[in-house]
C-alpha cells in the first residue's frame, strides 16, 4: 500500500510501502481515504526535521486532516457503515488521566498521548486506515468535498468553547440580556481581532461573524492580498500589520471601544506577547498559534503581571481537539461556505494527486492558504459501487 511519509534519521519526506490494514476487532472502521489537508504542522515537520516516530518503528504516516469512505467495519461498529464519508479524530489518549478517560484527549493532564501523522501513530497520507468506532465521524454527503476542513475548524470551535466557557464570568456585556456568552447570540455588540489570515485565522474570522462578533483580522500581507479579499468577503476589517505597532493595531481595528477578544492564529511569538499590553479590561486572549524558532526579547515582567491580575485578564491556550468539537464542525462546515459565498472552496488554494504529493512541501508561492492531496477521486468510489 502507497504511503507517505517521514523515516528515521532521514530528512524530508519519502514514500513507504505497507501492508493494508485490516479489520481485526469488533470496533474497528476500515476506511478508504479520499482526500488529506495539510497545514503548517505537517510542513514544519518536514522543513525542520521533527521526528516523533513511535519507538519500536523507523517511519511514520504524515497527515493528519483526512476524510475517505467507509471500506468495512466491524461486527459492533454501529454509527457508521460501508459506503459511508467520514473523518478522523487525531489524538489518543494516555488511558490514564479522567480527561482521556472521559474521550476528552485534547484537554490530556499526563502528555503520553499519541497524535495520528504528529506523535507516535501514523497519520492518513496513505490509501488505506483502519481505527475504533470513537474515533470516526460520519460525514453527511452535501459536505463530502469540504470535509476535510473538519479538523482544522474543530480546533477554532475548541477555541470559542472556551472563550464562551470562561467569560461567562461575565454575566453583563452590553444593553442587550440575549448576549451574554452563554446565550446563542453571545456575539452580539462584541469586537474581535484575529492574529494571522491563514487557515485556522480565516475559520476564526467566518466562526466568529456568525455569531455576530465584530471583527478585524490582522496579518503581514497587503490589503491586495487573497488573504485580506477573503476576510473582508466575511464582512470583517483587515489590517496590513506591516510597520504598524500593536498599539497602531489596536487603535485602527477597534479604536477606543472595547476589545473583548484576541483570537491569536499566527504563530508570531514577539507579536503574541506584545499583544498582551494592549488587551481590554476583564478580556481574554486565545493563543492557537504555535511557534518554533526562537525568539528572544525583554518584557517588564512585573508591569505584564500587575495588568493581568488587575484587570481581571484571562490568556488561555488551545491545542488540538476532540470528537464533540468534530461533530460541532461537520454542523458548521456547510453554514460557512453557504454565508460566505463558497469561502472554504477559495481557500483550498493548492489541490494535488498523490502522485504529485512532494510539490506540496516545496516552496510555496505568495497566495498559497491551503493544500489538499487529492488521494482517489470521489468519482472512483461511485463508479466501483454502482
Amino acid at each position: 500500500m502507497f504511503a507517505v511519509g517521514i523515516m528515521r534519521d532521514k530528512p524530508g519526506v519519502h514514500t513507504l510501502e505497507l501492508p493494508k490494514p485490516e479489520v481485526k476487532k469488533s470496533d474497528d472502521v476500515l476506511v478508504r481515504v479520499k482526500q488529506v489537508g495539510l497545514d503548517g504542522t505537517d510542513f514544519n515537520m518536514i522543513r525542520y526535521n521533527l521526528q516523533d516516530l513511535p519507538p519500536e518503528r523507523s517511519e511514520m504516516v504524515i497527515g493528519h486532516e483526512v476524510v475517505g469512505v467507509v471500506e468495512s467495519v466491524g461486527d459492533k461498529v454501529k454509527s457508521v457503515k460501508q459506503g459511508d464519508a467520514v473523518t478522523i479524530t487525531v489524538r489518543r489518549g494516555c488511558g490514564e488521566c479522567t480527561p482521556c478517560l472521559h474521550n476528552t484527549s485534547d484537554m490530556c493532564l499526563t502528555g503520553r498521548y499519541k497524535e495520528r501523522g504528529l506523535h507516535k501513530l501514523d497519520g492518513f497520507l496513505t490509501q488505506f486506515v483502519v481505527d475504533q468506532e470513537q474515533y470516526v465521524a460520519k460525514v453527511p454527503p452535501e459536505l463530502v468535498n469540504m470535509a476535510v476542513f473538519t479538523e482544522p475548524i474543530s480546533i477554532v470551535e475548541k477555541g470559542i468553547q472556551q472563550l464562551r466557557v470562561i467569560q461567562s464570568r461575565l454575566p453583563w456585556t452590553c444593553s442587550h440580556p440575549e448576549h451574554g456568552f452563554d446565550s446563542p447570540q453571545w456575539g452580539g455588540c462584541k469586537i474581535a481581532l484575529v492574529v494571522g489570515a491563514g487557515p485556522l485565522g480565516l475559520i476564526a474570522v467566518a466562526l466568529l461573524r456568525l455569531a455576530g462578533v465584530n471583527v478585524f483580522a490582522a496579518d503581514i500581507v497587503p490589503e491586495q492580498h487573497v488573504k485580506a479579499n477573503l476576510v473582508h468577503r466575511m464582512g470583517a476589517g483587515y489590517l496590513d500589520a506591516r510597520n504598524k505597532t500593536p498599539a497602531e493595531l489596536i487603535e485602527l481595528g477597534a479604536g477606543e471601544d472595547y476589545l473583548d477578544i484576541i483570537f491569536e492564529a499566527s504563530g508570531a511569538a514577539a507579536a503574541a506577547l506584545e499583544l498582551i499590553r494592549y488587551m481590554s479590561r476583564g478580556s481574554i486572549y486565545v493563543m492557537t498559534g504555535i511557534p518554533r524558532e526562537e525568539v528572544l526579547m525583554q518584557i517588564d515582567a512585573a508591569l505584564l503581571v500587575r495588568q493581568i491580575v488587575r484587570y481581571n485578564q484571562v490568556l488561555v491556550g488551545c491545542v488540538n481537539s476532540n470528537r464533540s468539537h468534530f461533530e460541532t464542525a461537520l454542523g458548521d462546515i456547510g453554514r460557512i461556505n453557504s454565508s460566505y459565498r463558497s469561502i472554504l472552496d477559495q481557500m483550498l488554494t493548492e489541490r494535488l494527486s498523490f502522485q504529485d504529493y512532494a510539490r506540496a512541501f516545496l516552496p510555496k508561492g505568495p497566495n498559497h492558504i491551503k493544500t489538499v492531496i487529492e488521494v482517489e477521486p470521489w468519482d472512483k468510489i461511485s463508479a466501483k459501487r454502482k
